[in-house]
């Protein structure tokens, strides 16, 4: 699907002066994360419109997303660039097209998801044009190991005599974990501007709220209403889709396979993080592991960087049917079903994190932090911090020869996009989210 880019500025609502709930996207997590709450305030009657940034504008991270959710149509700013470009293109871009909303059709709600380069920015726009604000999955904050922690778990891992049970122990308990990461970057910056501009925070769980509670923040505008990602999966399901994927991938009927993405910042700007995270892939690969690895853009652009495309493709030709490397799939659909097939999954990715804690697939996390910590408490998920590849190695293949041994409750719900537009619904006072000093203080 192409994505007029502002073809209609109003797409889908009506010239009043009721307010127009507009949900911003621009990352493919966003299109999956914003369509189910797009579609909850279309079905609960008010007038809503998808308003797409142009952050991500590949088919795969984009339109296929937008055609698979079924969003019809929408406005795109077509905003294009360097970090810069774009930060700065969607404050001016969104600012103007909240500027005609407010003056054509009624008073603008934005609904900014998590912590992306477009919720910050619209968040910014938002602030300074005077407009309501929904965080949809607010108080993403990084959860890390002490210092004391990581230096057992390294020196475990090294010694090749890390100890499950007590490294699972661990990974549940709270006392294992500090905040004040900067990690993931530029993340942890997005979702504290977000918030700090938001008048009403729908947090996905109690753990989010009680970081922003802890940071002063009105507990009247917090809400806690689940993780959309859970109604996405819904949403994605078809009966069809594990036979389309198996047509292709007949191997991954096994259930042996460790998914394998990489694809942040950190790690794919870093030599000696991502040659680490390369190697543990081999070292898997080597140890008799099957391996689907996804290639996404930034993965891409780090084989090429680091000279690692001669040994990438020395590995298909090695492992064969045991190696499937692909670039990232246009449907979620196949996304989600392939995670159901495998064993684990290793990544560096937040959303993930989310879906199979869901799924009730373990997690390996590819960083020295989490900002879905409450995903490590739960018991599914374990960090594997990129320091070289004998501790990545060591950590993934200690989960996947005791995956069967793990067991725990998702912490994410379904019904998570109906509670966030009822939460919405039940806070709006004249038409208004904002709560005043007068009102905050009952006067």
């Amino acid at each position: 699907m192409t994505v007029p880019v502002r073809e209609a500025r109003t797409v889908g609502v009506k010239y009043t002066d009721a307010p127009v709930h507009v949900v911003l996207v621009g990352t493919k997590p966003d299109i999956i994360k914003q369509a189910p709450v797009y579609h909850s305030l279309v079905e609960r009657g008010h007038q809503a419109l998808v308003c797409h940034t142009g952050q991500h504008f590949d088919h795969s991270l984009s339109g296929a997303m937008l055609e698979e959710f079924g969003v019809a149509s929408c406005v795109n700013l077509g905003v294009a660039g360097g970090p810069v470009g774009i930060s700065s293109g969607i404050i001016a871009e969104f600012g103007r097209y909240l500027s005609e909303l407010r003056e054509d059709v009624g008073p603008p709600i934005v609904y900014a998801h998590g912590d992306t380069t477009t919720a910050m920015s619209g968040a910014v726009a938002a602030f300074q044009s005077g407009v309501q604000l929904v965080h949809v999955e607010a108080g993403l904050r990084t959860l890390s190991p002490t210092r004391e922690v990581l230096a057992e778990w390294i020196a475990l891992a090294r010694e090749r005599s890390l100890e499950f049970d007590r490294f699972a122990r661990q990974s549940r308990e709270s006392a294992t974990y500090e905040r004040g990461s900067r990690e993931p970057s530029p993340e942890q910056f997005n979702t504290r501007v977000v918030d700090a501009a938001a008048h009403l925070h729908a947090v996905p769980v109690e753990l989010n709220r009680d970081f922003l509670l802890e940071e002063g923040f009105d507990p009247a505008t917090i809400r806690v209403v689940g993780n959309s990602v859970v109604d996405a999966l819904d949403l994605s399901t078809r009966t069809d889709v594990q036979d389309e994927l198996l047509a292709t991938f007949p191997q991954l009927a096994s259930g042996e396979f460790i998914r394998y993405c990489v694809h942040r910042r950190e790690n794919t700007v870093s030599h000696a993080r991502f040659v680490s995270l390369f190697e543990a892939l081999e070292a898997l690969l080597e140890n008799g592991a099957s391996m689907l690895f996804v290639r996404l853009n930034a993965t891409e652009a780090a084989i090429d960087r680091f000279g690692l495309r001669g040994r990438l493709n020395d590995l298909q030709a090695r492992h064969g049917e045991r190696f499937i490397t692909t670039p990232v799939w246009d449907n979620y659909a196949h996304v989600i079903a392939a995670m159901r097939l495998c064993s684990i999954v290793a990544t560096d990715s937040g959303s993930i994190q989310e879906e199979v804690n869901a799924l009730g697939v373990p997690c390996v996390t590819l960083r020295f932090g989490s900002d879905r910590g409450e995903s490590l408490l739960s018991g599914g998920n374990f960090l594997a911090p990129p320091v070289d590849s004998t501790t990545v190695f060591e950590i993934i293949d200690a989960v996947y020869r005791n995956r069967a041994r793990l067991r725990w409750d998702s912490v994410y719900h379904p019904g998570a996009s109906r509670r966030l537009v009822e939460a919405v619904e039940s806070s709006l006072d004249r038409g208004r989210l904002e709560i005043s000093e007068e009102r905050r203080y009952g006067l």
